[in-house]
């Protein structure tokens, strides 16, 4: 018989280890930036732009997610007017003192009983400029970044800009500028694309720098320099 009551106080007392883990949740995140068609991974946080956070609670008697209360802290600081129920999304802006940012999900009944918890902190990156070449035949070839020496084998290459982890709709947003130059001194075009000509009987090569910068947010720019190899 004593063998029987200590298994059942032994239960009893890691029932709820067990029931305290039942319940779990995810708190996921990403930038609100742009990101080139076919981009393998979310959109990451940049300088100056926003984040968007989604807690999805789940595990067993968690009930309707929609009925819980969220309770949301970011550097240790309660957000009073975010938290309530069913408000399982946080937004909000970098700002031009950009700086790592934790951020807390609390998971309530509605008894006030915490079910489940989660952190994570986030730190915002540069935005990167790539360049890809636009085939006439083939579109974009987003397998080959354009970098280092790039040789032409037709008469004319088209390159497009792709302003990546910007604060843009796409990447002819006009908050975006860019300018490209050639070699040192050259005129610069101010397009998100570009067409360069191999020049009749020369062989050479052409230094291609190009730069892109956001019109209102002054952290988001990033610059791209290749060479264009012609000629036989």
């Amino acid at each position: 018989m004593k063998k029987y009551y200590f298994l059942l106080v032994t239960l009893l007392l890691i029932l709820p280890v067990f029931y305290s883990h039942a319940q779990e949740v995810d708190l996921l995140w990403q930038g609100e930036t742009y990101t080139p068609p076919f981009y393998k991974g979310r959109t990451l946080w940049s300088s100056q732009s926003r984040i968007t956070f989604l807690a999805i609670p789940h595990g067993a008697g968690i009930g309707n997610p929609a009925n819980l209360i969220y309770k949301w802290t970011k550097n240790g600081t309660v957000l009073g007017n975010i938290n309530g129920v069913g408000k399982n999304t946080l937004s909000f802006d970098d700002s031009i003192i950009s700086r790592p940012q934790t951020v807390q999900i609390d998971v309530l009944s509605g008894q006030d009983t915490v079910l489940a918890s989660a952190s994570v902190t986030v730190t915002p990156i540069s935005p990167i400029l790539a360049i890809y070449e636009n085939n006439p035949l083939f579109g974009f070839m987003f397998h080959r970044e354009t970098s280092g020496a790039h040789e032409l084998e037709d008469k004319e290459i088209t390159f497009t800009a792709f302003p990546i982890f910007f604060s843009a709709s796409n990447r002819t947003d006009k908050k975006v500028n860019y300018e490209w130059r050639t070699n040192i001194g050259g005129e610069a075009e101010t397009k998100n694309s570009v067409t360069y000509r191999t020049p009749d009987n020369v062989a050479g090569t052409s230094q291609i720098e190009v730069s892109a910068s956001s019109e209102d947010k002054i952290l988001q720019s990033a610059n791209k320099n290749f060479l264009i190899k012609f000629g036989k």
